[in-house]
């Protein structure tokens, strides 16, 4: 293998669509509504809730447009923290990704598409637990073998979980003949802030189901005509999202009442079960096998690529900046990636791990908003394909927004949140004393 640049730019506008769209959709929506409920007094609040963070999700887009379009190379939040702030900045964000952030969510949403598959081949833990590792090192071999086959697996499986659900939009909007719906007052006892900090832990379930867009700048390096594709690609994914969302939790709302909402574990099941009887939670079972199959993919080739950036850069093992010579694919990031992901799922640490710092995604957010903010100051006059809609409130209001959802965290589990906060911090010293030493390759 080569440390040669990676092959030509293969990603066309729906190749990058179904990435950044892909990678948003996991299992969250069909259970992360109920979750929000629970904070909650009227059906309107759980709408409210999710249309609101829509919106955020939607300015972060705006944001990672500019940049993406600015520096159009793989690697996204890595470089943009590296340039805007200082190359240890870079270095927390990618030892944060590697060692928990995406490695662990593979090893989540491998293990959620084995235990679904479960309900139709029922199979003991340790069985669940291999076939997890299977799902993962299945998808880790089609995306060595090239980007186009991994980008297939992609637009496939993103294309059939919006078709899902789409199904389970059209269900309840143009099929179940519901009584009339009561959605109540957003504010029923009025504004207190009593009212908005129930607001805003309902708000933290959405939040976390509406991110992922990220992932596309991942691979931006990989993008055809980058300066035009990566920003729309960003706003078409995270607005076709935000779309089927809200309409997901009209649709919840409708088969369902509030209480019934914040009680189910599995509240899509449940939903269509509502509305059309029990084969309806067999689908859902089935739309969440489609899903968690499909994100696993985009994880597995997205933060591949921030890996051998890092590698090729000398902050992280050398070997890992190697290009397959034959499939032009980062294999041994890939396999790194996968290794550490598959030590996670089967050691059972995963959960444990992204409880503790699924909050640094909000915190590399936020800075990813206030890197663009420095950008613009340090480097005023390079090209910009794309600026952000509204700059420079835009950006100022991402940054707070994330700043709030960290607190939130902090707040609500500080125990959690300051050991995720070490395990963040714990990278300064592997930075300090090993990967700044080396010899930098630029990729």
């Amino acid at each position: 293998m080569s440390r040669a640049a990676a092959g030509p730019r293969k990603l066309g506008l729906f190749d990058a669509a179904m990435i950044a769209s892909g990678a948003m959709i996991g299992s969250g929506i069909f259970m992360n509504p109920a979750e929000s409920a629970r904070f909650l007094t009227t059906s309107s609040q759980l709408l409210v809730v999710w249309a609101f963070g829509g919106i955020v999700a939607f300015l972060g887009g705006l944001c990672f447009a500019e940049l993406g379009a600015l520096f159009p190379q793989s690697g996204g939040q890595y470089v943009y923290m590296e340039r805007a702030f200082a190359p240890w900045a870079g270095f927390l964000f990618g030892w944060t990704l590697f060692t928990t952030i995406q490695t662990g969510a593979i090893a989540a949403v491998s293990t959620t598409c084995a235990r679904f598959i479960g309900t139709f081949a029922p199979m003991s833990e340790g069985a669940t637990r291999l076939l997890a590792a299977g799902i993962l090192w299945t998808l880790s071999l089609v995306n060595i073998l090239g980007l186009r086959p991994g980008s297939l697996v992609q637009n496939v499986f993103t294309v059939l979980k919006i078709l899902a659900l789409l199904i389970l939009i059209a269900t309840g909007l143009f099929w179940f003949k519901a009584p009339a719906m009561n959605l109540g007052p957003v504010f029923p006892d009025g504004l207190s802030l009593k009212v908005l900090s129930a607001l805003g832990l309902a708000l933290m379930p959405a939040l976390f189901s509406y991110g992922g867009w990220q992932n596309l700048n991942f691979v931006a390096g990989e993008v055809k005509n980058p300066a035009r594709t990566l920003p729309l690609a960003i706003i078409s994914g995270v607005s076709a999202v935000v779309a089927v969302y809200v309409l997901s939790n009209v649709v919840y709302v409708k088969a369902l009442p509030l209480a019934g909402i914040a009680s189910s574990t599995k509240l899509a099941s449940d939903a269509l079960r509502a509305m059309v009887g029990p084969w309806g939670a067999k689908f859902v079972s089935l739309a969440i096998i489609v899903s968690t199959f499909g994100i696993t993919n985009v994880f597995i080739l997205t933060g591949a690529r921030v890996v051998r950036v890092m590698a090729g850069r000398g902050a992280f093992f050398p070997a890992a900046a190697r290009i397959h010579p034959r499939f032009g694919t980062p294999a041994v990031a890939i396999l790194l990636q996968s290794a550490w992901a598959s030590v996670l799922l089967l050691s059972n640490t995963y959960g444990q791990l992204l409880q503790y710092v699924t909050f640094g995604d909000w915190i590399f957010f936020g800075l990813t908003a206030l890197a663009l903010v420095v950008l613009r100051r340090t480097m005023p006059d390079e090209p910009r394909p794309y600026r952000t809609w509204g700059y420079p409130a835009v950006p100022w209001i991402f940054f707070i927004l994330s700043a709030a959802v960290v607190a939130n965290v902090f707040i609500s589990s500080p125990v959690k949140s300051l050991v995720g906060a070490g395990i963040i911090l714990a990278g300064l010293p592997l930075y300090h004393f090993s990967w700044n030493k080396r010899s930098p390759h630029e990729v």
